[in-house]
């Protein structure tokens, strides 16, 4: 049974469908970018990208306008049937100014990334009621030789109309027991952050909350989290996973854990919680497992796992 009605879930992405590339973030390496797309064209889909994608101002691919039209674009070109995004960093936030909400809604389509694309799932999913995919980037996740998990989930994900079902990791650990169910949203700890007092802030009433970050410290984390606390974010939420985190550590000096960061400051969230689900933010070698956001799963921290209980894409 759907627990939002009204959201809308993309047509699934089949062999010989064109994948549109944006780049909303950070410029990237042209060599992996080569090389993701050829490992895309040896999966038997067609690639389009603008040729200012390899614009630069500052650290990101272009200019903002530029990066919005293009992601305006691969959304109204109906030969798109998937957009994945060339790089995350920084610079998402600044395209949301510029992109076309009319064409967007008009025309929901499989967007796939995470970190900083993570303000762009949010915008999506918050103003257009649209699936979205935390899921690997085109320039660093996506080339030949790549984890086939990694692949695996991210094909399971866009291209059946199918339930992941239930999906348990040797590195997910269990912080808080019991079992609940809600729909999935979230993504990187700093951006669903920074999405707070905007129209794209991620609303968490009855949903399982997913959070994942990169080499923050821990008293970053804390207050992340006690952030979402006073701002009202955890009051109703249903259960909460957490990513790896890696190279969250205490620079404090009093050997502090991540577990005890999230122990302490969630003492009083009695919903499920587990931690070191692996998407998003990898070392070299980790599998980096595509979450759809926006559909029915459950969260059982006791096993513990995660199961996506409806399909994602139709």
């Amino acid at each position: 049974m759907r627990m939002y009605k009204n959201i809308v879930k993309p047509a699934r992405l089949e062999k010989g469908d064109t994948i549109g590339i944006v780049a909303p973030a950070w410029s990237f390496d042209a060599d992996n970018f080569r090389r993701g797309i050829e490992k895309l064209n040896s999966l038997g889909f067609k690639v389009r990208y603008d040729s200012k994608i390899f614009n630069k101002y500052w650290s990101m691919a272009g200019y903002d306008r530029e990066r919005a039209g293009q992601i305006n674009r691969m959304f109204g070109d109906r030969k798109v049937k998937a957009i994945l995004c060339a790089q995350a960093g920084y610079g998402s936030i600044r395209t949301i100014p510029y992109l076309d909400k009319g064409i967007i809604k008009k025309n929901p389509k499989i967007f796939v990334g995470y970190s900083d694309i993570t303000i762009l799932l949010c915008y999506l999913y918050q103003t257009s009621s649209m699936v979205v995919f935390h899921g690997p980037v085109v320039a660093d996740e996506i080339y030949e030789g790549m984890s086939p998990i990694t692949l695996e989930y991210l094909s399971l994900a866009i291209t059946r109309a199918e339930p992941l079902g239930e999906m348990q990791f040797s590195m997910l650990k269990g912080l808080r027991g019991g079992k609940s169910r809600g729909v999935l949203v979230g993504g990187n700890l700093s951006l669903v952050i920074s999405a707070i007092g905007t129209p794209y802030d991620v609303d968490t009433t009855n949903k399982i909350l997913f959070l994942e970050d990169i080499g923050e410290d821990l008293e970053v984390i804390d207050n992340c989290l006690m952030h979402l606390k006073l701002a009202g974010k955890l009051r109703r939420i249903k259960g909460i996973i957490f990513g790896r985190m890696d190279d969250c550590i205490d620079h404090s000096g009093h050997r502090y854990t991540l577990r005890d960061v999230l122990s302490d400051v969630l003492r009083d969230i009695d919903v499920p919680i587990v931690y070191g689900f692996p998407s998003g933010h990898r070392t070299k070698g980790e599998i980096d497992i595509t979450l759809p956001l926006g559909v029915s799963v459950t969260l059982d921290a006791d096993a513990p796992l995660i199961s996506i209980d409806e399909p994602a894409v139709r």
